[in-house]
């Protein structure tokens, strides 16, 4: 009896081993047989980098270089004209784009993105940014033709009948793909989260940020610098305080929130909204009223220059300013160039709105401070929803909804809109049911730009803006 038993075991115990041996074969296959075709993968890549340099006499550029472009509008009949250049060097990188007198520029320097805005204000600004910027360095220093491709991940892209594409993924960047021709292996596209080339037979390209405007674009030079690049040093504020500077303010049929200022001293009403990232907007009647001459930019907009601003007993001389092309009401729509000067202090229950010195404020007592971050004048917050997160601008209209997400945020988040959405955080605050509604102008969510949160939502508290040291401070309404 116990032989037999000892019989069965024995057997047992080579069945399970041969069972084991067989699934350990089988996961070795498949290991192997997916590193065989991640290899294949990467020689078609490398034969398709191999013919775009051979077709083109392409390289690596320097480690020091300067590309600069001639700008146009990509509509015709519009004589405005720009310029855009690219520059960097070891551990530093620079855009700058001119056109209409008004310059802007963003770059790297430390490890750090910085912005400069039309005004000249210059600041720190948010991760996002500095991927955008890094995938772009990468870009136009042809980093991907480097035999190492600075250990950047490679794959094959989407393919046609017209053109292959490989998809490239920097360290610290967002994903890059490039397309390439078929029939002579040139590149004929670029898209990346806010960065999208389409290139021409010519040589010119249309260039798209995401933001404005796409343009036409032509190299006009390439070479070596001729100096370094200058520090860009955090600063450019206009704002004067002279005391409190209150107004009272109302809400809109679209959920906005208006208050009286003026501008060169015409009064108007002016909406408050984050997304208004460039300069203060006017309706067409308003800007008539300034007497100021206004030049077209090559994005299309009319810009003028040495506008003030003025809020109460605040005021802010030398800004640019918009004037648009449609009607609008109210008179005129601020946001950046309120939310880089000031805390902006908004009083759901005295229905008033407020600007401090940053300098000099002290935060309040009794309210939960939310960090805060900023893309470009842009001030954006976190919700959390589990593990999930959504990405937002706040402070901005959203008709009758608290916020407004874009349909791939949706998704991501597990939820559907037009609805309510519960068990939503905001920093350590657990919020109730929140009205939602779809984007109805789908932001950049590969970039990290998720939606809004509107003044529904925001007037559920007392709040201060703080976008210069990155916190928003709330309290209920009611506490």
């Amino acid at each position: 009896m116990n032989s037999r038993l000892d019989h069965f075991v024995a057997e047992g115990r080579r069945s399970r081993g041969l069972r084991s041996g067989g699934r350990a074969c089988f996961l070795l296959g498949l290991l192997t047989l997916t590193a065989c075709r991640l290899d294949s993968q990467l020689r078609i890549a490398e034969r398709i980098l191999d013919r775009y340099q051979r077709a083109t006499a392409s390289k690596p550029l320097p480690l020091s270089h300067v590309v600069r472009m001639k700008l146009r509008p990509d509509r015709a009949g519009d004589p405005a004209t720009g310029a855009a250049e690219v520059a960097w060097e070891p551990n530093r990188y620079r855009e700058r784009v001119s056109s209409a007198g008004v310059t802007t520029e963003r770059g790297i320097q430390g490890g750090k993105a910085y912005a400069i805005d039309e005004d000249g204000f210059t600041r720190v600004v948010s991760e996002p940014v500095l991927r955008e910027l890094r995938t772009r360095s990468y870009f136009w220093r042809k980093a991907w033709l480097f035999q190492d491709r600075e250990r950047a991940r490679l794959s094959l892209g989407p393919t046609d009948a017209a053109a292959v594409s490989l998809r490239f993924l920097p360290q610290g960047g967002n994903p890059l793909v490039l397309r390439f021709s078929r029939r002579d292996g040139r590149l004929t596209a670029v898209r990346s989260p806010r960065f999208d080339l389409d290139f021409g037979e010519d040589g010119s390209f249309l260039l798209a940020s995401g933001i404005r405007p796409r343009v036409l674009a032509q190299v006009a030079w390439s070479g070596l610098p001729s100096e370094r690049i200058a520090d860009a040093a955090v600063g450019g504020a206009c704002g004067k305080f002279a005391g409190r500077a209150e107004v009272p303010f109302e809400r809109t049929a679209e959920g906005g929130l208006t208050f009286p200022g003026a501008v060169n001293g015409v009064p108007l009403r002016l909406a408050l909204d984050a997304t208004a990232d460039g300069p203060l907007r006017l309706s067409p009647e308003a800007a008539k009223r300034l007497g100021v001459s206004f030049t077209t930019d090559v994005y299309g907009r009319a810009i003028a220059a040495g506008a003030t601003l003025a809020v109460g007993t605040f005021s802010c001389p030398g800004i640019h300013v918009e004037a648009l092309t449609q009607p609008l009401e109210p008179d005129g729509v601020v946001g950046g160039t309120l939310y880089r000067e000031a805390v902006v202090e908004i009083d759901a229950s005295a229905r008033r709105l407020a600007l401090h010195d940053p300098a000099r404020w002290v935060s309040p007592a009794g309210f939960t401070r939310i960090i805060v971050d900023d893309d470009g004048d842009r001030p954006v917050t976190n919700l959390r929803r589990g593990s999930r997160v959504a990405r937002l601008t706040v402070a901005a209209p959203t008709g009758s909804a608290d916020l407004a997400v874009a349909p791939e945020a949706l998704e991501r988040l597990e939820i559907s809109a037009p609805g309510t959405v519960s068990a939503m955080r905001w920093g350590i605050l657990e919020l109730p049911d929140l009205s939602l509604e779809r984007d109805p102008h789908p932001t950049s969510v590969g970039w990290g730009d998720d939606g809004k949160v509107g003044f529904a939502m925001l007037l559920r508290f007392h709040s201060h803006l703080d976008l210069t040291h990155r916190w928003i401070y709330v309290r209920p309404v009611g506490r």
